[in-house]
């Protein structure tokens, strides 16, 4: 059996240009290394994808956000992950945000840190980075540029 857990995550981005990101170990399929990922998390029965990320950001980050902050989804990916045995399909809804400050006071780092990353410092990493081709929004994002429709990235 499958269990559909879909996501939100929010792509925080400083005055610098920066994004945040926590590091964790990935669960199956990938490899159980440390790696790194935008923060969110799940999307709570009743709740919308933009609610969740405000909601993810708030517990993880500290940071306190409105909907409007994050206006429309700028990416999505989707597919199969497991943990301990038990199977999920996620469809990660991203948003972005610009927020003024870089102290995080959350949750999000379950005691494995965090960074705020640079595009150049995320194309340089030999790292796994989640999501894949996630500089490539970036770029877009840094330059103001927003899709008529979410972009589809690689799982």
């Amino acid at each position: 059996m499958i269990i559909n857990r879909p996501t939100a995550r929010v792509i925080l981005a400083d005055p610098a240009d920066r994004v945040l990101m926590f590091r964790f170990v990935p669960p199956d399929p990938w490899p159980r290394e440390p790696a790194w990922h935008i923060p969110g998390g799940g999307i709570e029965p009743g709740e919308s994808p933009v609610e969740a990320g405000c909601r993810e950001v708030h517990e993880e980050v500290g940071f306190l956000l409105d909907p409007r902050d994050l206006g429309e989804p700028v990416a999505v990916n989707a597919g199969e992950w497991s943990v301990r045995g038990t199977r999920y399909y996620s469809v990660h809804t991203y948003f972005f945000a610009r927020v003024p400050k870089t102290e995080v006071s959350g949750t999000g780092d379950d005691g494995l840190g965090h960074r705020w990353w640079s595009v150049p410092d995320l194309d340089a990493t030999p790292e796994r980075i989640f999501p894949p081709r996630l500089t490539v929004l970036l770029k877009d994002l840094f330059r103001g540029v927003r899709h008529e429709r979410p972009i589809t990235l690689d799982w």
